[in-house]
């Protein structure tokens, strides 16, 4: 009875001790309590990129290739101008004229010149002419253009337009630097846009107004 006592204390002394151990085994795995962070948050405007490169190059290996781009936003130099989208014409005109300046050279008789236009569109153009866009030339000349009525033009064809100067009997100018305002339509009575020719006179009867004594 004393041995089976003895074994009895024993083998239950055995299994708290395991029982106990294997707790504490648990318990040394998991944390006793959970501990926030306490670091302090390093935002970026914190980080300085000089050192990082200094680190860099100071490291042994160079197979590597570190490279860092810093962004910086734009100035308002920097900045390009964003235009609104321009509207397209759905017929664009392409007008040519020949000779590209008219020249004038007026003494005492009337002088004409012939200006050739061509139509270079895919649709047919009427063309009317509105007369000189500068009145300065007008001092020294009088100034007719032919036809003076609207005419029409198919593409791919040329007309002839004249212009005429009748010199005054003096000029109070030397020259005169104007231009011969056009204007175009696909249709009749519709303008679609205009076209100027520069016309350029020099006034032979000019005569420069005397000076009083004492000027």
């Amino acid at each position: 009875m004393k041995i089976e006592s003895i074994l009895f204390l024993f083998l239950t002394t055995m299994f708290n001790t395991s029982q106990y151990e294997t707790t504490q085994s648990i318990r040394a795995k998991l944390p006793n309590m959970i501990i926030v962070n306490p670091r302090v948050k390093i935002e970026g405007r914190k980080v300085f990129l000089e050192k990082i490169a200094d680190n860099l190059e100071e490291e042994e290996d160079h197979d590597i290739d570190f490279h860092f781009e810093i962004e910086t936003a734009p100035t308002a130099t920097q900045k390009e101008l964003i235009l609104p989208p321009q509207p397209v014409p759905k017929f664009p005109l392409h007008i040519a004229w020949w000779p590209t300046t008219l020249c004038f050279e007026l003494d005492e008789d009337q002088v004409t010149h012939k200006l050739w236009i061509s139509n270079r569109t895919k649709r047919p153009i009427f063309f009317h002419c509105c007369g000189l866009w500068n009145d300065t030339a007008r001092y020294g000349a009088s100034w007719c253009c032919f036809p003076r009525t609207r005419f029409w033009l198919p593409p791919g064809l040329s007309a002839p337009l004249y212009i005429r100067a009748t010199p005054r009997e003096l000029s109070p100018i030397p020259y005169a630097v104007t231009f011969l305002q056009i204007a175009a339509a696909h249709l009749r009575d519709n303008v679609t846009g205009y076209f100027s020719i520069p016309i350029k006179a020099k006034f032979l009867k000019y005569i420069a107004p005397s000076m009083l004594e004492g000027e």
